[in-house]
């Protein structure tokens, strides 16, 4: 026995310590290194397919009141003034609800309010379709602006999340390359269904769909559609890991690995992912959905914003959205209006430039105070063929930014969008009516593009728990400057043809400008 012992001590026979020789766990996982591993597949590919109906929302909303108005003038009597402020509504009312959706978005998750914000907004444009009224079309608008603004701030934080980082360019290209290929599709369907003529009536007369009527409720599908195909949607992981939810996140990684691969989701590599959650500790989980902490949250997280290092960054993408949605929209939705007027007053005119035949019809556009006669008030089918083919060349641009996303830097596609964009602008008015089409579908298809680039710049800029809020900003910042170029395009083109281009042009260099000094302070 004391032999056997001493042997012990000299280490001779000692009984190893099997703990030395277990395997150690691999180190828990960051959201990149994670989402890295759940390849890219079928999960994706599903993804993508959400997307279209989804990038097509906003636009659709937007663009059906524009596109239908001309033919709604005499249902509604309306005048041009009503109509820069029904475009200007739904506008307005994404503005005001900008910090809600960017907090609530940030705070509860994306999934869910993706459901509700597509088929709350559904409804609310059905009802616009049937109002009889301009307060009532005007009241639907806004309520349908508020609702909308969240779905697709939402989801531009939410498909930049699911994917590696190496696609993020490409996907947010894609995105617009969607809504480009919606934008096609749309004035198809007014050219197809606005100059039928039919009359029907539901419940007594409470009820009444035509031709204007019925092509807004079909503009309510991409909506209905996304709100379907949303409830089929996992929860971002980055989200989850912002809260601390990594169980949850690690589950849906799993879920997106064996989807991808056709591998059992027991077999994904990563065991467990980093802490990476957003820490609010002065708050108590009984008080977080009471409505005063909700606003202080809220609050929070603007003052994050607007303080550094973010503050620099956060005011000049605000300001750059701001002039190039403002530039844009102040004449694509004025568009319609524009090519209808321009087409019937240069019929029987040769060799005239734009601001020539927009002068001669400037009363009708912006000045007038009275419902226009409804015996003489048509709208030509060609306003929407060549609507149709501005959105095809919007659709090709898209294609190059798509293909080129992965190979040159964002910021060189902006600024070549830029300056295509302001240079077209100030010779719009100078070249002679017959090239208004080419003139409109060069000028509108760059600086679609430019719009949709610069949002994935502000996704890059700014982390998980401000992203969402950030979008939000910018684009609210984006549709007030569309609000106030609605709203006044009509009383610039009653003083001078010229002017509003000449601003627009001007707008977009600076937009230019302050793109370069942006990227030149992230490097």
């Amino acid at each position: 026995m004391m032999e056997g012992n001493e042997t012990g001590k000299n280490g001779i026979g000692k009984i190893p310590d099997l703990s030395l020789l277990s395997v150690r766990s691999p180190p828990p996982s960051d959201f990149e290194a994670a989402i890295l591993l759940t390849g890219y597949g079928k999960f994706n590919y599903l993804l993508l397919l959400v997307a279209f109906p989804a990038a097509c929302v906003v636009y659709y909303d937007t663009t059906a009141i524009s596109l239908a108005l001309p033919a709604a003038t005499c249902d509604l009597q309306l005048n041009d003034y009503n109509k820069g402020i029904i475009i200007g509504a739904a506008y307005a009312g994404m503005i005001a609800s900008a910090f809600l959706w960017g907090f609530l978005s940030d705070k509860y998750g994306r999934k869910w309010l993706l459901r509700i914000g597509y088929f709350l907004d559904s409804i609310l444009n059905l009802c616009s379709s049937f109002s009889k009224t301009f307060t009532a079309l005007l009241i639907f608008k806004f309520l349908g602006g508020m609702v909308v603004s969240g779905p697709f701030s939402i989801f531009m934080a939410y498909i930049s999340e699911m994917f590696v980082g190496k696609y993020r360019d490409r996907v947010i290209m894609n995105y617009g390359l969607f809504l480009s290929m919606g934008a096609i599709i749309q004035p198809i369907l007014a050219w197809l269904l606005i100059p039928l003529e039919f009359h029907w009536t539901f419940f007594g007369g409470f009820l009444e769909i035509n031709s204007w009527r019925m092509f807004m409720i079909v503009s309510t599908s991409p909506a209905i559609l996304s709100g379907i195909l949303s409830c089929f949607c996992v929860e971002s992981p980055k989200f989850l890991m912002s809260k601390g939810r990594n169980e949850e996140a690690l589950e849906v990684l799993r879920t997106m690995y064996s989807m991808n691969t056709g591998k059992p989701k027991d077999t994904f590599p990563v065991i467990s992912l980093k802490d990476e959650q957003i820490r609010q500790p002065d708050l108590h989980d009984e008080d977080s959905h009471k409505w005063s902490h909700i606003l202080y949250r809220t609050f929070r997280q603007l003052t994050e914003l607007f303080r550094p290092p973010y503050v620099k960054k956060a005011l000049l993408m605000f300001s750059i959205q701001f002039g190039a949605l403002m530039s844009m929209n102040n004449i694509r939705l004025w568009m319609p209006t524009l090519f209808h007027r321009i087409h019937n007053g240069a019929k029987n005119l040769s060799d005239v430039t734009i601001c020539e035949v927009l002068e001669l019809k400037s009363t009708n556009i912006t000045t007038s105070v009275s419902p226009e006669p409804c015996d003489t008030f048509t709208v030509d089918s060609i306003v929407y063929i060549q609507m149709i083919w501005v959105s095809i060349a919007s659709n090709l641009v898209f294609i190059l930014g798509s293909y080129s996303a992965g190979k040159i830097e964002k910021k060189y596609f902006l600024l070549f969008t830029y300056m295509v964009g302001s240079i077209s602008s100030f010779i719009f008015v100078w070249v002679d009516s017959s090239y208004v089409l080419l003139m409109a579908a060069i000028y509108l298809s760059v600086m679609l593009a430019s719009t949709i680039g610069l949002l994935g710049i502000t996704v890059e800029l700014f982390p998980t728990h401000l992203r969402a809020m950030a979008v939000s900003l910018t684009m609210m910042f984006g549709r007030l400057g569309v609000l106030i170029g609605s709203v006044t395009m009509p009383m610039f083109m009653s003083l001078n043809c010229w002017a509003p281009f000449t601003v627009v042009g001007t707008v977009i260099l600076c937009c230019s400008s302050g793109l370069l000094y942006l990227t030149r302070k992230r490097r």
